[in-house]
């Protein structure tokens, strides 16, 4: 009998070195736009470099108005404008059926100002998971426009709005594998009756597994940061997790969250 040779084993590739990649490969495309203006870096227009607020607006209200079945958004904070600005628009096309999906990142909890949107947007339909890191911000229309930003320094500067390319549809596998990796944005506040928990106890746990630090869920549910460190320690100790990433995980699996 012929023994089989087993070939070597598949090299897995980390999702996150991908990512940094594929955000190498997009400030570089920046830098050549800024070098050589009104040069296209990619055949056919396919980059277009924006560098003012009023402009990168109406770029992102367009890309809602033109999207046929859904957009696609990674938020975090500094904004151009407050979010409640941009509310009409996204509520007037979740009636007219294009579907929201929406990564925030945990620094939104501290914003009042898309924290008092959301639940408007969720009622609505959107679609909202949070996640700790958010690498970039970016809003993709359907599978053919993308509008990105490349910096934190202000909400106003390095844009790029890229169409159908090869490019675009790397960004596109960045949001799917971030929303994999991201969880329920949680609804606050909640009614439901979960036995043994305590009031604020789910929305902590949520909190928690969002990435957000005490001091956030303290602020974010009005209670004292006393109290957060007690309830925090306590769900930890009564779910045999050794890190607050582990309560989320064990959380979920008793569907307390």
């Amino acid at each position: 009998m012929q023994e089989q040779v087993e070939g070597p084993a598949p090299v897995r590739t980390d999702p996150l070195d991908e990512l940094d990649e594929q955000l190498a490969r997009l400030r570089s495309v920046a830098d050549e736009l800024r070098g050589s203006r009104g040069k296209p870096v990619l055949t056919g227009n396919q980059v277009e470099l924006i560098e003012d607020g009023p402009t990168l607006l109406r770029a992102y209200e367009q890309l809602q108005e033109d999207a046929q079945r859904e957009v696609r958004v990674l938020d975090r904070p500094p904004y151009v404008t407050p979010p409640s600005t941009q509310q009409a628009l996204e509520l007037e096309r979740l009636k007219a059926g294009i579907g929201y999906r929406a990564i925030y990142g945990t620094e939104v909890f501290e914003s009042e100002d898309i924290m008092g949107v959301l639940p408007e947007l969720q009622a609505a339909g959107e679609r909202s998971r949070v996640l700790a890191q958010i690498p970039l911000k970016m809003a993709v229309g359907d599978d053919d426009t993308a509008l990105i930003g490349l910096t934190k320094r202000s909400p106003s500067e390095q844009h790029l709005l890229i169409r159908s390319s090869g490019l675009l549809d790397g960004l596109i596998a960045t949001f799917e594998m971030l929303w994999a990796l991201a969880i329920p944005m949680p609804a606050l506040p909640f009614d439901g009756d979960f036995h043994g928990l305590r009031p604020h106890d789910r929305d902590i746990l949520l909190l928690l597994a969002g990435g957000a630090t005490d001091d956030m869920i303290s602020r974010r549910l009005r209670i004292s940061p006393r109290t957060t460190q007690r309830r925090v320690r306590a769900l930890m100790e009564s779910l045999g997790a050794q890190t607050r990433f582990q309560a989320g995980v064990q959380a979920a699996r008793r569907r307390w969250i």
